[in-house]
């Protein structure tokens, strides 16, 4: 099983702390997927394509959109302020999700 340790964490890094809506759900290949997990800042056509989907609403929840493949067992949420790159984004395994739009 893997985890990512924060050297010296604070509260708020251990802890999650920001609301969160999945606007939509990304399903792209495998290759895809793990080229965009291993490069996150790169540009990609499927964040443009949803850009409106993204963004952080008056109540400080980021609606966002959710990328996984179908090999994988979990997500990244991504909310990319207007761009076409991971701008903020985070882990969330696929059997934690209970709600979307």
């Amino acid at each position: 099983m893997k985890t990512n340790f924060i050297r010296k964490a604070t509260a708020n890094e251990l802890i999650p702390q920001d609301d969160f809506i999945i606007e939509k759900t990304i399903i792209v290949e495998k290759y895809l997927f793990e080229c965009f997990i291993h490069n996150p800042l790169d540009d990609y056509e499927f964040i443009k394509e949803n850009v409106e989907f993204m963004y952080c609403d008056k109540d400080e929840v980021f609606d966002c959109i959710f990328v996984t493949s179908d090999s994988h067992d979990f997500g990244i949420l991504v909310e990319s302020e207007g761009y076409h790159y991971g701008r903020y984004t985070a882990y969330l395994p696929k059997n934690t999700i209970t709600n979307t739009k």
